[in-house]
Parts: structure tokens; sequence; C-alpha cells
């Protein structure tokens, strides 16, 4: 007999019919709390999740080969950029609208929960490609290429990452010689370790925004973001360009990936993108920031919307798969007193543990990473440029690395809590893994990612130091006495534990006493060891990406009480604020061990926190998982039909 599941793994069983639970049913498709945790674009939103789950194309396929995959995948980004809704997004990058970073973020949420490698892919065109023209580009650039792409004429690929180099974009070995005489330049691949590598549209793309070195002279001037074409309108490739396709992946199978070689290509001196640096006709080389190494921090810098986007997908990718695993634990039935039916598996206490500190998550992420894009908004409202605004570079970077961690995390638990069932295809969990499994190393590989938060908070303390040093050292002699109080008797008895207070508190002090003691390791390395700063940085890397992550859960749990505060509607605001509680409470117990070395709980304590869990859902149940899950409609989940009897 055929089963089926409506946003849900099928029941491996069958049940009477009350033993499902619709979000139709509680009648919260357009709630309160719905709007507020979609924020002001919950409108844009809803629209594009009726366009796209009312799309044939978008109906989910298990049965294509790779090519038949890719093909798809291409339809469905034809079709999604054709919508004027999305139409109006480009045309809002090309204008610089107000807004249009979140608005841009929120659309690519939607994008790769209906389908990720569609989000992926039109990323790769539209805000990776298309972004370096409108962030690395003069004016001209962006009427010249940004109108054609908005009106599908062509598609673009980024090419930034190579065999030999990653993470170090600095060290990048492609090729851009200045020919003086032809005014062009000359791309070359000069050796095998310089091949771009895992270029996502390689396979279909007509040109590709390529980093390379520029050189003028015989001089090189640091890398530079070129546009290269690759293919002609008819899919030909031009001479000198070698595209090698890197064929089957872990995911995203729609995505094509591919290796670009080039066999000295001529561009022309235009197709440079100028905005950080330009050639004149006459050669001679011109920047507005004369530092090498400062142009192109503000070159990467102005990429950062991008880094974020990978965020919104992680997050939309959580979201998604905890709908899947929560409704199927209302509809799935396992065990229960001899005389009595069995009972819903969400009604055992070790289901709700592993998905309910997930769900707490997902929405704190859903406040810090919308927190990021207005700051990011703002910034380039105003003509800020990104590399002056180091703070927010660190907050994306490490909002990037703990959602992408988050998600992996997440995904295994609802596969887990799902069964069998989680193991199906169609019901897109272990699809979801393994299309998101790249997010902890594109766009910046996590652990690098979190060096970065603390570089800027290192630089923000010294500076601090530099600048007031009379007044760093009192306020950091106060600080020091009163971390000393927090870890006394007496402490224990003034916050309550379970009270945000308490939780924030708690979060404060492992940020602050791990900064005091990096900054402590470095400076003894360097200065009585006389270690250089590499390799005393180096030594402690370990304590580095404790010190990144403190700082974001810091982050993301007062942003969370940010929202928490300032929800207007008084059962939404109860009920977010049992999720923010929650999400402290994991945040200080898997940190539990650290606390409890530092004296700032004690065994008691401890006992207390790890009742928390518990105590929330026995207060608010399964109404508020149903209220979120059912009344949000993080996404349209369609009802996947199976291919088994």
């Amino acid at each position: 007999m055929r089963e089926e599941a409506r946003g849900a793994a099928a029941p491996e069983t069958r049940q009477r019919p009350d033993s499902t639970m619709e979000p139709a049913d509680l009648g919260l498709g357009d709630s309160s709390l719905h709007r507020y945790l979609d924020g002001e674009f919950w409108s844009l939103k809803n629209e594009l999740r009726e366009l796209l789950g009312g799309c044939p194309l978008f109906r989910p396929r298990y049965d294509l080969s790779l090519d038949e995959m890719r093909t798809l995948t291409f339809q469905r980004v034809t079709f999604t950029m054709g919508l004027p809704l999305l139409k109006r997004a480009i045309q809002d990058q090309v204008e610089k609208t107000r807004n249009f970073v979140s608005r841009s973020l929120v659309i690519g949420e939607v994008l790769s929960m209906a389908d990720m490698a569609t989000g992926v892919k039109c990323g790769i065109i539209y805000w990776l490609f298309g972004g370096a023209i409108r962030s690395l580009g003069g004016p001209a650039h962006v009427t010249q290429w940004l109108q054609p792409l908005q009106e599908q004429k062509y598609t673009g690929m980024f090419a930034m990452t190579e065999r030999g180099h990653g993470s170090n974009v600095r060290a990048i070995q492609t090729e851009a010689t200045f020919d003086f005489s032809a005014q062009e330049f000359v791309i070359d691949t000069p050796c095998k370790n310089a091949e771009k590598m895992y270029i996502g549209n390689a396979m279909y793309g007509n040109y590709a925004a390529v980093f390379a070195q520029l050189f003028i002279n015989g001089r090189s001037q640091g890398p530079h973001c070129f546009i290269v074409p690759v293919r002609d309108e008819n899919g030909s490739l031009y001479p000198g360009v070698t595209v090698v396709d890197m064929m089957h992946k872990e995911g995203l199978h729609g995505v094509d990936n591919g290796i670009l070689r080039f066999d000295s290509v001529r561009i022309p001196r235009e197709n440079l993108l100028d905005k950080f640096g330009s050639v004149g006709p006459d050669g001679q080389y011109h920047s507005p920031i004369k530092d090498k190494s400062a142009r192109f921090n503000a070159m990467l810098a102005a990429l950062t919307p991008s880094r974020l986007a990978v965020t919104f997908q992680a997050m939309g990718s959580m979201k998604l798969g905890l709908t899947i695993a929560i409704r199927y634990s209302h509809s799935r039935r396992q065990f229960g007193p001899k005389a009595r039916e069995e009972v819903k598996i969400i009604e055992h206490q070790t289901q709700t543990l592993r998905l309910m500190p997930h769900l707490a998550t997902a929405l704190a992420l859903t406040f810090a990473s919308r927190y990021a894009g207005t700051l990011l908004d703002e910034d380039i409202f105003r003509g800020k440029e990104l590399v002056n605004s180091r703070p927010l570079q660190a907050l994306v970077a490490g909002l990037k690395a703990y959602s992408t961690w988050e998600n992996v995390s997440c995904l295994q638990d609802c596969r887990e809590c799902t069964g069998g069932m989680g193991y199906m295809m169609e019901n897109q969990i272990s699809g979801l893994k393994c299309d998101t499994d790249v997010f902890v190393t594109f766009e910046g590989d996590n652990v690098v990612m979190l060096q970065v938060v603390v570089r800027e908070l290192l630089a923000q303390y010294t500076k601090q130091c530099e600048e007031r040093p009379v007044s760093s050292l009192l306020r950091n002699w106060v600080e020091s006495w009163s971390d000393r109080l927090r870890t006394s008797f007496l402490a224990f008895n003034m916050d309550t534990v379970g009270h945000l207070t308490f939780l924030l508190k708690a979060v404060h002090f492992r940020e602050r006493i791990l900064q005091r003691g990096l900054v402590a390791r470095i400076y003894y390395k360097v200065m009585t060891e006389k270690e250089d700063f590499f390799s005393a940085w180096n030594s402690c890397l370990h304590h580095i990406t404790c010190l990144s992550l403190a700082h974001i859960h810091r982050v993301t749990l007062e942003q969370f009480c940010l929202a928490v505060r300032n929800c207007p509607d008084q059962e939404d605001q109860d009920l977010l604020k049992q999720f923010c509680l929650l999400y402290g409470t994991k945040l200080v117990f898997q940190e539990r061990a650290w606390y409890l070395e530092h004296k700032y709980l004690t065994p008691m304590t401890s006992m207390r926190i790890r009742r928390q869990p518990i105590k929330s859902f026995c207060i608010f149940g399964k109404k508020a998982w149903w209220y979120f899950v059912g009344g949000c409609n993080w996404n349209s989940v369609r009802q996947p039909q199976s291919t088994w009897k």
C-alpha cells in the first residue's frame, strides 16, 4: 500500500485519521508570530513561497541522472529569476535601494528551502558574480553587466578558489598581465595549483569573475577581479579556456562545479573591476588605497553580504529539517502504557530534548542574522565602505561558522529522530544533510572564520588600551574584581538560575575571561619567549576558536533577548521568552565543565541548569512546538508521493 506524508516523513505505520496534525488545523498561517518571525519582509516571503510551492518545476525528483538534475536546476533558476519579484530584487542591487541586502538575503533563504541547489546556483550567478560587479566595479561596470544579467541574457560564475589556495586568497597564482600595446589583460593559469576549482555554474556560465594577481611591467599589485568571457551565446568555449567537469559530489547535484584553466586569454582593459584599483591607457596603476594589504582587505570586505547569505541558507535548512522532524514526531506513535494505545513520539522526553534546543537555536539565528543584515544595509545605504566596518565583518564571519556547524548538528538529530523515514530521500532530511555539508567550508572555512572574529576582538582590545591606557587599566581591574565576586557564594543567590539575567551574565563572563586569557598568552609568548606572532597565534588556535564561539554565543543570545523584549504580542512574547531561556540554558549547559572549572557554577547550579529544558517543555508543552512550526509557515513543504510499496 502506498504511503504519503505532507511536509513530514511518511509514517511507518498506519494510524487513525486524527493521529496527524497539520498547521492548517491551527489557523495560524498568518499569525502575529508568523509575521514577527518573518520580519518586515513577511509578505515578500509569503508571495515567493506561494509562487514556488505552486510551480510544477519544484516538485521533488529523485530518479534523475546527473545531467538531468543539472538541467532541471537550470530550468528552476530560469523560472525563478524571471519572476517580477526577483527582477525587482536585482534592480534593487543595481540602484542600491534601502534594505536591498536584507531583501536579497530573505529571498535566498526561501529559495534554498524550496530547493537548495536552486538557491545556491542563484546565489552564484546573481549574488556572487553579480555582487562582485556591484561591489568591486565602477558605475560603468554596473550599467554594462548587471542589466543584461537581470534580463537573463547571460549567466556568470565566481572564480576565486584555486587548487592550491582556498582560504589564503592573497596567495592565489592565476595571473593577469597588462599588455600595454594591445590595451588588454592576458589571463593565465601558470601551474596546476593555479587552476580555479569548485567553480559553480562552470558548465553553463558565459562569464566568470576571476580573481588573479595583477602584473604591470613585471610588478604585482596583488589580487584583483576581472570579467573573463568563458562561453559564447551558443555555449561554445572561447579559445584558451578549458573547463573540466568535476561531476559527482556529496550533494548539490543540480549545481555544476568545474575546473577552469586559462591559456593566454585576452580581455579588454575595461574588464578589470576597478573600484579599488584601475589601470589607465598609459599603463599606470591607480588606487584610492595606496597600501596593498589594505586594498586587498577592502576587496574582500566588499563581499561580506555573500558570506551572510550562507548563514541565511543554513538557517533555512535548519527550519525545514525541524519542520519535517517535528511534524513527523506528532504523527508517529511508538510505545505506551499497556492499558492504553501507543503515544506520539513527541511525547517521549528524549525526542523533545533532542529537537527543542535546535528550534531555540534556529530562532536565535533568525534574530541575530537579521540584525547583521540591517547593519549591512545601513552601511551600504550611507555609502560607508565595509572595510571600515570591521566589527560587522567579524560578526558575519562568526555567524557563518556558527550557523553552518549548528545546521549540521541539527540535521543529524532530525534524521535520527525520524527513524528510517528520515533516511528516505523523499522526506528531504537526508538530501538537506548532503546539500548543506559543504557550507562549513565554502565562503570561508569555519576555523578560518573564527580567527577573523578574534583578530577583530584583539584589535578592539589593543586600540582601547592604546587610546585610554589609564581608564582601560582601571576598567580591567574593576572587571577582574567583578569576576571574582561572580564566582563567590553570594553571586549564586543574587540571580536565579534559569533567568535571562543569569544566563546573559554567564555568557558575558565566559567571553571576557577567554579574551583576557588569550591576550595574556599571546603577550607572554611574543614578549617573554620571543616567539614570532604567527607561531604564538598558531599555538593558541584552540583558545582562539573557543573565544570566537563565546563571542557569537553572547551576541546571538543578546539579540534573542532584544527580540523578545520588542515582541508586541504578549502571548507571542511569552513563548519566545521560553525559547530564549532554553537557548541561553543550552549555551551555558554545553560549557558547564568550563564554568565549573572557573567556579562560576557549583555542582548544584549545574544540576538545576540541566533540569531547565525539561521544565520549559513541561510548562509550554506541545502547544509551543506547533505554534512555531505549524503557524510560522517556514516552508512550502509539499506532499511527496512514495515511489515504493
